[in-house]
């Protein structure tokens, strides 16, 4: 029994099953085959073709002679250094592209069933970012079939996590560590300036604006060094830029929620980006003159990606951008 389609304008019998010649036929082809064969239509010259396959040419000779042996068809017309497809060679350009692209669509869904990561994204393990949410869930309801998966890093590990490939995406604040490759593009899709986070007894929190005097006599809070290097220094040219020279608390805290227990206990303020994370009822967030700066959070991918569920991610994030 066959089954009349249409592929490339030709007409084509799919049959339900295959006839002992036809099987037999099959049997003698390869995979390897038929990619060497479209490297030969892409190269147009046997010894490229070799070159690009890291084959000898005597082989890639053989393996083409075998194919048109299987196929009982000539597919290349050979004239000097001229090669030219044939009307079976041409056919077989067009049908093998669709079979090996299909093959590669397949081991790459494998490969993401095997992982449990269809689509690998980091996030900061230091704060919780309400956009970050918001995207994800915006994307899940989207897109119910694909699931991302979220791994936890601080922006040391997901700048190396991104270099060598282990991440498809990542959500850091800017400026990003000095590790993070050049080669990675990015899209800031939230932004908001910082503000003081101290304790309402404090003296100073009742003063509606705080200027570089008043922060002067504040301890302050911020993240190790050696946690995030280059925000680290972003934040304490923004302290220095009140004309100061900030108190800063030597302390192993990472995270904006440790930082507001200490702010809470009255042994320093800590630097918040309005919409970030719920302000306790015992902490007052204030404007300061002259800004101390902006709070940036941007989503780093690797441009290299063959992942197409990130170009689908992608988009969902430019679009929640302009939104």
């Amino acid at each position: 029994m066959a089954i009349r389609q249409v592929i490339d304008g030709r007409p084509y019998m799919a049959r339900t099953a295959l006839s002992n010649a036809t099987f037999a036929s099959m049997r003698r082809l390869s995979v390897r085959q038929l990619i060497y064969f479209r490297e030969l239509h892409r190269s147009g010259s046997f010894s490229k073709a070799a070159s690009a396959l890291s084959i000898s040419q005597p082989t890639l000779s053989q393996q083409l002679a075998q194919l048109e042996d299987s196929l009982g068809a000539v597919l290349i017309e050979r004239k000097g250094r001229l090669l030219r497809l044939t009307p079976h060679g041409k056919l077989l350009l067009e049908r093998s592209k669709r079979v090996l692209d299909l093959l590669s669509a397949t081991i790459e869904e494998f490969a993401e069933l095997s992982t449990g990561q269809g689509l690998r994204i980091g996030m900061p393990s230091y704060l919780s970012y309400p956009v970050i949410s918001l995207l994800l869930g915006e994307f899940r309801a989207a897109h119910p079939d694909i699931s991302p998966f979220m791994i936890e890093a601080t922006a040391e590990e997901m700048s190396r996590m991104l270099n060598e490939g282990e991440l498809d995406a990542g959500f850091m604040s800017l400026p990003t560590p000095a590790l993070l490759s050049e080669a990675m593009d990015s899209l800031i899709i939230w932004k908001a300036d910082y503000r003081l986070c101290m304790s309402k007894a404090h003296p100073v929190a009742r003063r509606l604006v705080l200027t570089g005097q008043d922060i002067a006599k504040l301890d302050i809070v911020l993240a190790p060094p050696d946690y995030h290097r280059t925000h680290y220094d972003y934040q304490l040219r923004g302290l220095r830029s009140l004309g100061i020279e900030p108190r800063i608390v030597h302390a192993e805290v990472l995270t904006t929620q440790s930082h507001m227990q200490l702010a809470s206990a009255g042994l320093g303020a800590c630097l918040i980006s309005e919409g970030t994370v719920p302000i306790p009822d015992d902490l007052v967030l204030k404007h300061t003159d002259p800004s101390i700066g902006s709070h940036r959070l941007a989503l780093f991918w690797r441009v290299d990606s063959s992942n197409p569920h990130l170009r689908t991610f992608l988009s969902a994030a430019r679009q929640l951008r302009q939104s």
